[in-house]
């Protein structure tokens, strides 16, 4: 499954580098949800970053007012 998380990584730093930047940087939270995403693939199995992955996706539009969770790296800081 690790093969699977590196799969999602790339296609999110493919994103981040060729597609984002032709769109304003709009995002609420920190860190960016591309940043999160990749984050959670690089620290979780593949179904659980997958899922956490999808419900910040779904928190990030102006309807939705609380904050977003911290990256599951600053959790292990603490």
């Amino acid at each position: 499954m690790r093969i699977l998380n590196y799969c999602i990584i790339y296609l999110v730093k493919f994103y981040k580098f060729f597609i984002s930047p032709f769109f304003p940087n709009s995002c609420k939270f920190h860190p960016s949800c591309s940043t999160y995403v990749m984050q959670c693939f690089d620290e979780y199995n593949f179904l659980k970053a997958l899922y956490k992955s999808f419900i910040r996706i779904i928190k990030c539009n102006p309807w939705f007012s609380t904050g977003g969770e911290d990256s599951p790296y600053e959790k292990e800081k603490n």
